[in-house]
């Protein structure tokens, strides 16, 4: 059964990636495509088995564009309610996105804050991405996994969380401020802590 659905997955996975080469151009096309295949590789066959080929093309492609620029050392983040006519995609779920320098405590720290804010997580995408920038923050390319460790490319995080459903604005913003701030604390963490380990010692 494991093998069965596993099959289905890499079945559907194609039909995904292959919208990518009929609506992108080819210089455009082969990193969206090797970003998609990040993106959904560790994902459970059962949370997708289910879902629209369309939808699951928009997701991964919505925050493929939405990481194709980031200032280096910070994090980029939405909090969103996906509609086809501006974001490609839909979902009945609030959608949180961010995209980051690859580090420890992410998952977990956004996690429980969502928690704290009495959210149901539904669904979590975490890629960690090797990708190529320009000096100014502009994605260069996506990379296969194997060559990240030829220094050729930076590990992102590529973290996608659908919550339960929120239609207030300001319930979004205050998503969006509390997670900002989480994700800041994990940053001065996670690049102080050895500083920190030296002056106890």
């Amino acid at each position: 059964m494991a093998v069965r659905l596993q099959d289905r997955k890499a079945e559907l996975l194609e039909r995904v990636v292959g919208r990518v080469h009929d609506k992108l151009s080819g210089r455009q096309a082969d990193p969206a495509e090797r970003f998609l295949r990040h993106y959904y590789r560790a994902v459970a066959p059962a949370d997708l088995l289910e879902r629209d080929p369309l939808d699951l093309y928009g997701a991964g492609l919505s925050h493929f564009r939405f990481g194709e620029h980031r200032e280096a050392g910070h994090a980029k983040l939405r909090v969103y309610n996906p509609q086809v006519e501006q974001h490609g995609w839909q979902s009945t779920h609030t959608v949180v996105e961010l995209v980051n320098d690859d580090m420890p405590f992410l998952v977990d720290s956004v996690g429980m804050a969502l928690n704290r804010l009495g959210l149901m997580i539904h669904l979590t995408i975490h890629p960690v991405v090797p990708v190529r920038r320009s000096a100014d923050g502009t994605l260069e390319d996506v990379l296969e996994t194997g060559r990240a460790n030829g220094g050729e490319a930076a590990l992102e995080s590529f973290m996608h969380v659908e919550v339960d459903r929120q239609s207030d604005p300001a319930r979004l913003a205050g998503i969006e401020a509390e997670l900002d701030k989480v994700l800041t604390d994990v940053r001065l963490a996670v690049t102080d802590w050895r500083a920190m380990l030296g002056k106890v010692e």
